[in-house]
């Protein structure tokens, strides 16, 4: 009887290591789970992080500032327009100088080793060369003699520039037409309080400093020519 019960005892207090041993394994591997969720949480945290940054890579942000919603113009230089007859006159050579004045050295054709690496061009005075284009094509069609006439020359022609290709002018209308609608200028307008029309003239504007990308076109110039191509 003695016997038996220290074998009980015995059996029992054998028993006992094996318990402690199974809580141990239990806890480690609650606390190993718990580990785990953490770690996946955490990968998800970081992967949604960078998800997020490259959509934000891929997709337009909105450049600001805004005033109540509206972009508000680029540029930090104020200034307002005025009417000038010189760019809107018959193509003559004192007309074709103040084109020529406004197209840097190089024709804003440039080369930068960060910036433009491989040859490019300042869109806006790709800009300038369509809207010179369509004013010459314009007085071109306007001035031309009739068709019976085989022998007659506007006479701007023969000291400015030769006919534009009709290609050419199409290409610029819808050119100019997407160059506008980039630029997206927010300036308001204030109307007449007589005609209830604006023309622009006269009032508060905010744009780019032209004379400093002219400047820094012609610091970059890929080459030395000069004046504007028609």
């Amino acid at each position: 009887m003695g016997h038996h019960i220290f074998e009980e005892n015995e059996q029992g207090e054998s028993l006992l290591p094996t318990d402690a041993k199974r809580s141990s394994v239990v806890s480690k591997a609650s606390k190993l789970k718990v580990i785990c969720q953490w770690i996946g949480i955490i990968c998800a945290v970081l992967i949604s992080l960078v998800i997020g940054y490259l959509l934000g890579l891929s997709h337009p942000r909105d450049i600001g500032p805004f005033n109540y919603g509206l972009p508000l113009p680029p540029g930090a230089l104020h200034t307002s327009w005025q009417h000038n007859l010189t760019f809107t006159q018959k193509p003559s050579v004192s007309s074709e100088a103040a084109w020529n004045s406004i197209i840097p050295i190089g024709r804003g054709f440039v080369h930068h080793s960060q910036l433009a690496p491989f040859i490019s061009n300042i869109a806006v005075f790709h800009q300038l060369h369509c809207l010179h284009a369509v004013v010459v094509a314009y007085y071109h069609a306007l001035e031309s003699p009739p068709a019976t006439d085989l022998g007659a020359v506007p006479d701007f022609e023969n000291t400015t520039s030769t006919r534009i290709a009709p290609f050419h002018i199409r290409h610029c209308f819808d050119y100019l037409r997407q160059a506008i609608m980039c630029a997206a200028d927010t300036n308001l307008e204030i109307l007449d309080h007589e005609t209830h029309l604006t023309n622009g003239w006269g009032q508060p504007k905010i744009c780019r400093d032209y004379d400093r990308i002219f400047a820094w076109a012609e610091q970059f110039a890929n080459s030395s020519d000069t004046g504007i191509v028609t």
